[in-house]
């Protein structure tokens, strides 16, 4: 009945870890500015934010790459609280994701940003354009490992592999590499930077 077909299964877990160069980064780069109305800082954002934005086009950033992620404004009160109706001027944050695919030219590409008027810079990460490819073959490689321990639990036991019933990924993990906190603004002409490797892990549990 069901209890011996039950018995007959092999459960298994299988991981496997596949390594790549990457092939991409990016960075959050960002304009502050503070006026003292609304208008003038929204303006003199959108002014230096634009100077910025064609600064990394004419690095080759393609329009698609460009992205913006956060946009605040918010005002600046009395810094003493005696008066907490005193505004004294507003500030405009612009934050743009860049991504860069060239990973020659990323210091150069920064420093055009930051050089075009661009205030704060961030989260630099080296990661891949096309990260499924490399998880189906961390999948894969992770099956073919359940399959082997399978196949030795088998001979161990004096029994046939059947075919397998059931595989379900249990975990599967892509992180992109950061880079030092203080790599991604230079005061020179550019950036020096070391991509390192980047890892795909997966692991499944098979029934055969």
């Amino acid at each position: 009945g069901d209890q011996a077909t039950q018995e007959n299964r092999i459960y298994v877990s299988g991981s496997a870890t596949v390594e790549a160069a990457p092939d991409m980064a990016q960075a959050q780069l960002g304009v502050q500015t503070f006026a003292k109305t609304v208008d003038e800082a929204m303006s003199e954002n959108n002014t230096r934010t634009a100077a910025v934005l064609a600064a990394l086009a004419q690095e080759g950033v393609a329009a698609k790459d460009l992205q913006t992620t956060s946009f605040n404004l918010y005002p600046q009160q009395d810094p003493k609280g005696e008066d907490p109706t005193l505004i004294l001027g507003y500030w405009v944050n612009n934050t743009v994701e860049v991504k860069i695919r060239d990973l020659s030219r990323v210091g150069r590409v920064l420093q055009a940003g930051i050089a075009a008027g661009a205030n704060t810079s961030y989260g630099l990460a080296f990661t891949l354009s096309d990260p499924d490819s490399l998880r189906q073959e961390a999948r894969q490689e992770a099956v073919e490992d359940a399959r082997n321990r399978a196949e030795a639990l088998a001979e161990g036991a004096g029994v046939k592999l059947g075919k397998v019933i059931r595989i379900q990924e249990s975990s599967s993990y892509y992180g992109p590499v950061y880079a030092r906190a203080d790599a991604a603004v230079g005061s020179g002409a550019e950036v020096p930077l070391q991509p390192g490797e980047l890892e795909v892990t997966a692991q499944v549990e098979v029934v055969f």
